[in-house]
């Protein structure tokens, strides 16, 4: 076995591997891993890839659909080839398919190419890209080449909750939700890198699956807090600012370059139980300003005008669903309608708790919330009370103290 590596655009990815794909005598497995897939570029290993399968070779294309990377026209064009296509992603926001892997296998000998590149003119020709290049030596490295494709098993072979095999239905019902571009929208995508398309909303039966990933470690307490400190630098510009100009009501959460992308929120509880709790938790305003697009602020939030007291009372609402979950008792998870608001007026940002308080949390227990972003479920809230495991493990979460209060909070 020995390993190179491919400097692009110094050596092109797309010349080796498209005269891998034509080489004599002709491979007889290829399968192509790619996160995103342009039109153009596929196109460019058509001729290649029939060849192969018309002279009894097995080839496989697993593609990604995520960030509105691949297309309709991607995908209803390898649909005609009679490969073996598959598609996987998971169900939940923030759970990117990133993968770039080649594996190209003649009878003594095989390649697999894995780095950077995806299959767009950018990805195989222009982009400043890198990769490995592997080559086994057949039936010598036998073994070597057999433990890379098991340990890469998940990406040349998918199977499970998050793989899907492409065939017409799939591709109808991908089209008909909404949940794949064309491919002039695919390549705004791919050359944006700053957008941020839009969370599916699909109607209908789901058609994705999930599965269990590991939550990333905390933020870096230090880091976490010089942002949290920034944003409140802000907020008291802000403050003066309207004094000066005697403004009397907060300007809505203002956009951030800070903004962070969290997979989960943790936060110690207010005082949730007694006769004159209103059963609400607040959630620090510098949380909802650095994750905004994890609140889901401001696009799903409606503006409400309540007159009350002889005061003209604005809150921006939203209602999703949320899925309740006590450690202690899994098997009693509830999912209800949760009030999520900002109260203008005095620059609040709450969910309501009653589910909480149904469930006993008080004063100091801790809740992970987590955006799952499901068909029927938008928000995750697991409670931990004090002296349960997960409290002890997510406590290190919560490295940056809410505003005059022993409460605390952070991001993971």
């Amino acid at each position: 076995m020995r390993v190179e590596f491919i400097s692009q655009p110094d050596i092109q990815f797309g010349r080796i591997l498209t005269n891998l794909l034509d080489s004599e005598p002709q491979p007889h497995k290829v399968i192509v891993v790619s996160a995103f897939v342009s039109l153009q570029t596929i196109l460019r290993l058509k001729e290649s890839i029939l060849r192969i399968n018309r002279n009894g070779g097995v080839t496989r294309l697993v593609f990604g659909i995520d960030m509105g990377g691949t297309s309709q026209e991607v995908l209803r064009e390898v649909l005609s080839w009679q490969t073996d296509n598959r598609i996987v992603k998971h169900r939940r926001p923030g759970f990117t398919f990133h993968p770039k892997l080649y594996l190209v296998e003649w009878q003594d000998r095989a390649e697999i190419l894995i780095g950077s590149n995806n299959v767009t003119e950018g990805g195989l020709f222009r982009n400043y890209e890198s990769s490995a290049r592997i080559i086994y030596e057949l039936p010598h490295d036998d073994l070597l080449y057999t433990t890379a494709q098991q340990e890469l098993i998940r990406f040349l072979d998918p199977a499970g909750e998050t793989a899907y095999i492409l065939n017409e239905d799939f591709l109808s019902r991908l089209i008909e939700q909404g949940i794949i571009p064309s491919e002039a929208e695919a390549r705004r995508n791919r050359n944006d890198s700053t957008s941020r398309p839009r969370r599916e909303r699909a109607t209908g039966e789901p058609l994705f699956g999930d599965e269990f990933i590991e939550f990333p470690p905390p933020l870096p307490a230090n880091i976490l807090e010089g942002l949290v400190q920034t944003v409140r630098r802000r907020r008291t510009q802000r403050r003066n600012v309207r004094r000066e100009q005697q403004v009397e009501n907060e300007p809505q959460i203002s956009p951030t370059d800070d903004a962070i992308t969290p997979t989960s929120f943790y936060m110690t509880l207010p005082t949730l139980q007694g006769d004159n709790i209103p059963g609400e938790a607040r959630i620090p305003l510098e949380a909802l300003e650095l994750a905004q697009e994890f609140w889901g602020w401001q696009e799903e939030y409606e503006r409400v005008e309540n007159p009350r007291g002889g005061q003209e009372r604005v809150y921006w609402n939203w209602r999703p669903l949320w899925r309740i979950i006590d450690v202690e008792h899994p098997e009693s998870a509830t999912v209800q309608e949760v009030r999520m608001y900002f109260y203008e007026n005095s620059s609040d940002f709450r969910f309501y708790a009653r589910p909480l308080v149904n469930a006993g949390a008080d004063l100091g227990d801790l809740v992970r919330i987590t955006r799952v972003a499901e068909d029927d479920v938008e928000f995750e809230c697991v409670l931990a009370r004090q002296g349960a495991p997960e409290y002890n493990a997510w406590i290190e979460y919560c490295v940056n103290e809410v505003r005059n209060s022993q409460r605390r909070f952070g991001y993971g």
